[in-house]
């Protein structure tokens, strides 16, 4: 029998690949950082459609 090695973040029960639940927890931490700023960005659009301004988004990314 020959064995495959496997990345380091998955565990194997009944021949199903599971993977380690700091993995999830973490890009369930940033969909929720994700939602919270769109949310953010389209309270501000608001706000600034009241007062007759357009808001266009700087990307984060670009914002570092």
């Amino acid at each position: 029998m020959i064995t495959r090695p496997r990345p380091a973040d998955l565990i194997t029960a009944d021949g199903m690949p599971l993977v380690r639940p700091y993995v999830v927890e973490g890009e369930r931490e940033r969909d929720e950082r994700d939602r919270r700023r769109l949310q953010r960005e389209r309270r501000r659009a608001a706000v600034l459609a009241t007062l007759g301004q357009d808001y266009v988004p700087v990307p984060w990314e670009a914002a570092a």
